[in-house]
């Protein structure tokens, strides 16, 4: 109340988000969503996500029951709602477990009335800067069967953006694993006498003063196993297949880092262990690997100053196949309303021609559509 009423248009953007956290329950929160929105013919994309190694303890309900609580929302909700299901290499003991798991709660379809079901879920969610790399061997199995399927996967890539493992000890025991796919040390991938990375050991004293400097330490360090140099072996494996891997690596690096890269500036002193500004990394993966790489504008499109960055980038004949448009409720609304941030790139993006379409028609509908198509939305 009083950061709505004192705290100036931040206090209130900030209180927005508090309230939306407050919610009782995930249909609470797509209510909220939905109702911004005067289209009943929406589709939103929704990503659960299992946070239950990320340092701060085990949830109330546990995983399973954040999954059983979203399928509901889908039942009453199956021709707006498209969820993606969060998956970690510590979910399950073996990558075998995991994928049969992944396996089964896509196939369980959901009775939606006498005469229709539909399936629960439409793609997969990884979020590696909890702790792991997505080249993980646990992982392996599920990507394989989800490229058969056609089965989206979208990962978090922003540079020093969202949640990130606040375990101390793990995360700098998990920098340097085998990278499945290449059989050796995830440093050694990177050629001879390349350094493995390294943790975060600085010291910023007024944290230090405030006991929160291995929590930024912890921010730091985590970039590690988001960078997009990592997803490389990955891509690569893949490519050799009959059917590639569809995966998003989501925000496009970020706003500083879209940025920069338009701009033409240097990124400066990296966590990763390429140090290249990842709006441009991930540039390169589309090119190298069309058929495979998305990425998205969610969260990094709030900062306005992005959009003629995004306009420049849908001239590209290969990149405006790859873009993505999302918002990234409700983190966003701790900068701006959904309802705004939709409708001020839309109303700019339409007016933004391509052939006999425009930006908003590709990255809105075509693209986006194109990266869910799969045996679960057909």
């Amino acid at each position: 109340m009083l950061l709505s009423r004192f705290g100036g248009n931040l206090g209130k953007r900030y209180a927005s988000f508090l309230q939306v956290g407050k919610s009782r329950n995930q249909r609470e929160i797509f209510e909220n969503l939905k109702n911004q929105y005067d289209d009943p013919h929406l589709e939103i994309v929704a990503l659960t996500m299992y946070m239950e190694k990320c340092g701060a303890g085990p949830s109330e309900t546990g995983y399973e029951g954040q999954l059983e609580g979203i399928v509901e929302v889908k039942k009453e909700n199956p021709d707006n709602l498209l969820v993606f299901l969060g998956i970690d290499p510590r979910w399950k003991n073996t990558g075998k477990e995991l994928k049969d798991t992944v396996e089964r709660y896509f196939e369980t379809k959901i009775q939606v009335s006498a005469e229709r079901s539909v399936y629960p879920f439409v793609g997969l969610k990884i979020y590696p800067s909890l702790g792991f790399y997505a080249f993980d061997e646990k992982l392996k199995e599920t990507f394989e069967w989800a490229a058969e399927n056609g089965v989206p996967v979208l990962s978090h890539c922003s540079y020093l953006g969202g949640i990130y493992n606040n375990d101390t000890d793990f995360v700098n025991g998990s920098l340097n694993p085998i990278d499945v796919y290449e059989g050796k040390k995830y440093a050694d991938t990177f050629g001879d006498g390349t350094q493995p990375p390294s943790p975060d050991k600085s010291t910023n004293v007024f944290k230090w003063i405030f006991g929160q400097n291995d929590n930024k330490r912890n921010l730091n360090t985590c970039s590690y196993f988001l960078e997009p140099a990592s997803y490389r072996s990955i891509l690569e494996h893949f490519a050799d297949k009959e059917k590639p891997l569809k995966i998003c690596l989501a925000h496009y690096g970020g706003d500083n880092h879209v940025l920069e890269e338009s701009e033409g500036k240097s990124p400066g002193k990296l966590y990763g262990m390429i140090q290249k500004n990842w709006c441009a990394q991930i540039k390169e993966l589309i090119y190298k690997y069309p058929d495979s790489v998305y990425t998205d504008i969610a969260y990094t499109v709030g900062n306005r100053a992005t959009h003629c960055a995004f306009f420049k980038d849908m001239k590209d004949p290969v990149l405006q196949n790859r873009l993505m448009f999302g918002t990234d409720f409700f983190l966003t609304e701790q900068i701006i309303p959904e309802k705004a941030d939709y409708n001020t790139f839309k109303t700019a993006a339409m007016n933004q021609p391509i052939g006999n379409t425009n930006v908003w028609e590709m990255m809105a509908s075509k693209n986006t559509r194109s990266f869910l198509t799969s045996k679960y939305y057909p």
